[in-house]
């Protein structure tokens, strides 16, 4: 590429950058910083229109968004409001995936990934140090800069795992162990102030298992992490707060949120039984769940989606874009433990644990449909790509 390409290449991982930073603060301002990444990423496509290669490591996740999107068909062309599934299939597939594909096709600049990924976890720590302050001075459930309390526990889903194994693995500089080292109990403090259930569901399941292979062989980290464990169960039994949410969690008799949650897990069942091929269109769940599918037994009238990811997506797209869903899912799971098994690089670890976290949180939010989170995670999977890359072609030349 020329020089110019190059500088605009910078310039566009600075605007993602900035992006990343800003969205949950001001979703207007994260607009304008994603429109120009947006626009110097268009351009770059023209610029290169003859000579973009999609290297071997990124080709197989590419097929898997085509199969995706050719399962999604049935449900735009068929069902629903053809406009409002165009609209929404455009925000949810092509415009929020975006960072994957700017990454991707025209990033290498692993010292450029690294420095934007540290920002942006350094930023996030900020924002549950905000989340901390709402949880005391508010006596409420933290949210951070804005969004909600379920957009910021998503977030931390799928950064957690990833600062987890910064810290843990020696690929990585000691200036970004640092960081990880700093940011990683502000982490843990936005996780305790946002007080999702599905969080801690998440990450208990998903952090032992990317763990155990460095605990294990690091006697000084296995005691460090015992401590910890033991400082928060310790802080979780002294808070009549967090033990009545720990205890919730598998209530769903008296606890609404949780009893809600199978009623319009039955309503989605109904809706899908009804529109099996095509679903209802996407985005157009609520219209029809306020229409014809809402249960009387339901007690919070205002709910307006399926709490559950897959449930979601079959209702709008029917049982083949449910399946596409899933067949992508499975492909960045199992391709990327295999990978692990076979070179144990950090990078396949970290996407493996965040993609995991990403899909159990799904299970009980729909966590596809928030904006920031969804760009993050495809701006996190598109740079562990490109680490990972590089290092095999490393790999290769030292050979």
């Amino acid at each position: 590429m020329t020089q110019n390409c190059d500088n605009l290449i910078k310039k566009m991982a600075w605007a993602i950058c900035i992006a990343l930073c800003v969205q949950r603060l001001s979703m207007s301002a994260g607009s304008v910083f994603w429109g120009i990444a947006i626009l110097i990423f268009l351009y770059l496509l023209y610029q290169n229109r003859n000579g973009i290669v999609v290297e071997g490591g990124f080709k197989g996740y590419y097929k898997a968004f085509a199969i995706f999107f050719i399962t999604l068909l049935p449900s735009l062309c068929f069902a629903g409001n053809f406009f409002t599934g165009i609209k929404n299939f455009a925000e949810m597939w092509f415009y929020r995936p975006l960072p994957f594909f700017m990454v991707t096709m025209f990033i290498r600049d692993r010292n450029l990934l690294n420095n934007v990924l540290m920002i942006f976890i350094s930023v996030t720590a900020v924002d549950c140090t905000v989340a901390l302050y709402q949880a005391i001075a508010l006596n409420a459930r933290g949210w951070g800069f804005g969004g909600s309390q379920l957009q910021l526990a998503s977030l931390l889903c799928i950064l957690v795992p990833a600062v987890v194994i910064i810290l843990l693995d020696d690929e990585f500089s000691s200036r970004m162990k640092l960081v990880a080292k700093i940011v990683l109990p502000f982490l843990f403090i936005g996780m305790l102030a946002g007080r999702s259930r599905g969080l801690w569901l998440a990450l208990l399941i998903v952090l032992p298992l990317v763990m155990w292979k460095y605990l294990i062989k690091n006697r000084k980290a296995l005691m460090i992490t015992a401590l910890i464990v033991a400082i928060l169960c310790g802080f979780f039994a002294t808070q009549p707060a967090f033990v009545k949410r720990v205890k919730s969690i598998t209530n769903i008799t008296t606890d609404i949120s949780n009893r809600d949650r199978i009623v319009i897990w039955r309503s989605a069942k109904n809706m899908i039984k009804d529109h099996p091929i095509t679903g209802v269109g996407l985005g157009q769940f609520k219209k029809n769940y306020f229409e014809k599918y809402q249960l009387r037994e339901i007690k919070q009238r205002h709910l307006n989606h399926t709490h559950n990811n897959v449930l979601q997506i079959c209702t709008e797209t029917g049982i083949p874009g449910a399946l596409g869903f899933i067949y992508l899912s499975l492909y960045i799971l199992i391709k990327n433990f295999r990978e692990w098994l076979r070179r144990k690089d950090p990078y396949s670890l970290i996407i493996w644990g965040s993609w995991l976290a990403f899909i159990i949180f799904g299970v009980f939010d729909v966590i596809i449909d928030h904006s920031a989170v969804t760009k993050s995670w495809w701006f996190l999977l598109g740079t562990m790509l490109v680490m990972k890359n590089g290092r095999c072609d490393e790999n290769i030349s030292e050979q």
